[in-house]
């Protein structure tokens, strides 16, 4: 039995240590989430492993998760994609790039933006096919910069072998040439060049 407390972790967070600990063979897991959204998606990725979860509710508005793993839970099940983030085909010819031109993802609420993005980032880590590059342009670069709250993530996935490109004209208009902290600097020629041979684009 493995017992876990996954509070403090934000999506996809807890889903991705269930399927670490799936994939390793663990096959009794009891995670304590921290709301009704880590419930959801750790019991929903439960069933795509064709495992069972119960479920208590403490009354604090956390929940306990009681995995039970009686078959082979490893490896890819039907609807693990639509838990996880998607991947690119594999019939996908070139590069897989990601466009991010600024700090939130989507339209809206900024503060939720933000979070989405960040998570948005943090799936791409775990995918199986990384993408190859993530351009950063107009007010993205400053996700680049000195007092980014993704300096981390960012770096984390450039350790993965992910380039991480920044472009210089935005960073000279933003007065941010000197506070570059992650990546590398580019240009307009290379930003062009790098979309028009993408296999595919993604743009949060």
């Amino acid at each position: 039995m493995k017992t876990i407390d996954v509070r403090d972790l934000a999506c996809p967070g807890p889903v991705l240590k269930l399927r670490e600990l799936l994939n390793e063979g663990e096959r009794e897991i009891t995670m304590h989430v921290a709301d009704e959204l880590c419930r959801s998606n750790v019991t929903r990725f439960a069933a795509s492993r064709n495992a069972e979860a119960e479920v208590e509710d403490p009354g604090d508005g956390s929940f306990v998760v009681r995995i039970n793993a009686s078959g082979d839970s490893t490896g890819t099940r039907s609807g693990e994609e639509a838990v996880m983030v998607s991947e690119v085909s594999r019939a996908t010819v070139g590069p897989r790039v990601v466009q991010i031109t600024a700090g939130t993802m989507g339209s809206g609420d900024d503060e939720l933006g933000a979070l989405l993005l960040r998570s948005f980032l943090k799936t791409q880590a775990e995918l199986e096919q990384k993408p190859d590059a993530i351009l950063f342009y107009n007010d993205g670069v400053k996700l680049c910069c000195e007092g980014s709250y993704l300096l981390d993530d960012l770096r984390g996935l450039e350790a993965a072998g992910v380039e991480i490109i920044a472009c210089g004209t935005c960073l000279n208009f933003f007065e941010l040439s000197e506070q570059l902290r992650v990546g590398r600097v580019t240009d307009m020629l290379e930003i062009a060049g790098r979309l028009a041979e993408a296999g595919s684009i993604v743009r949060p």
